[in-house]
């Protein structure tokens, strides 16, 4: 069955309220400002305000021969939601195109646009979707060419930046720079949450005996694993837990107080899923 089919009423409605989110804040605080940012959209705003052009009409008009690529080479199962978002969002950047909030400090416009956006971004990428054809031409050169996703969003992020730099001025680039790092930081908070998990992996000798206080201490449950040391070959009983930030100091003074020679990672943990841990890392 075709992917635009499989969306179900709920991803439609997180795709349609950040589109819309996202709209608003290209509209709102990014055009009027004569600011710019990262990403398809960001080029049709640098497009729009030399030609005048409506961004939605732009960001459509760019977008389509892509969608149609991606069609062809990656399938429809891939491009449906892609599809859903482009549509979607180049309809809110038209319903939106009259709202406006301009600033006399563009500072404080930038970070507006890049909270909004951001907003909107997350949001639509907690339904499953997007809101451009970036998504096609990166999975696209990864499959064919091996390019990492993130090396093709940099890459392509920098020579729009450098646009809107050559174009519109260096001060441009870089509130057009911190545009897209808000957008992207807050985007992940609506996806990942703003308080993120951390886990710890923990080796030692008395790895039981610091389960046992973890258990009861901070009612975190504990999985042991099983580990072997390279140099000296011996059996290591690893712990691995998940817990939130505040529980970090906590878990190093138990670990401090029982085995002080244990070795220690922690690290962050974007998301925790399963039975025990729902609202618990928050």
């Amino acid at each position: 069955m075709d992917r635009v089919r499989d969306i179900g009423a709920r991803d439609l409605a997180w795709l349609t309220a950040g589109a819309f989110v996202l709209a608003a804040g290209t509209n709102g605080f990014v055009v009027p400002n004569s600011l710019s940012h990262g990403g398809i959209a960001g080029l049709c705003v640098v497009a729009h305000h030399f030609t005048g052009i409506p961004v939605a009409l732009l960001y459509f008009a760019v977008n389509v021969p892509i969608l149609i690529f991606g069609w062809c080479t990656l399938g429809r199962r891939f491009c449906g939601k892609t599809v859903a978002g482009v549509a979607v969002f180049a309809a809110a950047l038209y319903i939106t195109r009259g709202l406006e909030f301009r600033m006399d400090d563009l500072l404080l416009a930038t970070l507006y646009g890049g909270a909004v956006t951001g907003l909107g971004a997350g949001l639509m990428f907690r339904a499953g979707g997007s809101s451009g054809g970036m998504d096609i031409i990166a999975v696209y050169l990864k499959r064919r060419h091996g390019l990492s996703l993130a090396a093709t969003y940099t890459v392509a992020d920098i020579v729009i930046l450098a646009i809107v730099g050559l174009t519109m001025g260096a001060d441009k680039a870089l509130y057009a720079l911190i545009i897209t790092f808000v957008g992207g930081k807050v985007a992940d908070y609506v996806q990942e949450g703003i308080s993120r998990a951390k886990a710890a992996v923990i080796i030692s000798d008395r790895a039981q005996e610091i389960a046992s206080v973890i258990m009861e201490d901070l009612s975190r449950g504990v999985t042991y694993l099983s580990g072997w040391g390279a140099y000296t070959s011996a059996e290591k009983q690893v712990i691995l837990v998940a817990l939130n930030i505040r529980e970090v100091a906590r878990l190093k003074r138990i670990i401090e107080r029982i085995d002080p020679r244990a070795f220690v990672i922690v690290t962050d943990v974007a998301e925790v899923l399963g039975e025990g841990f729902e609202g618990g890392l928050a």
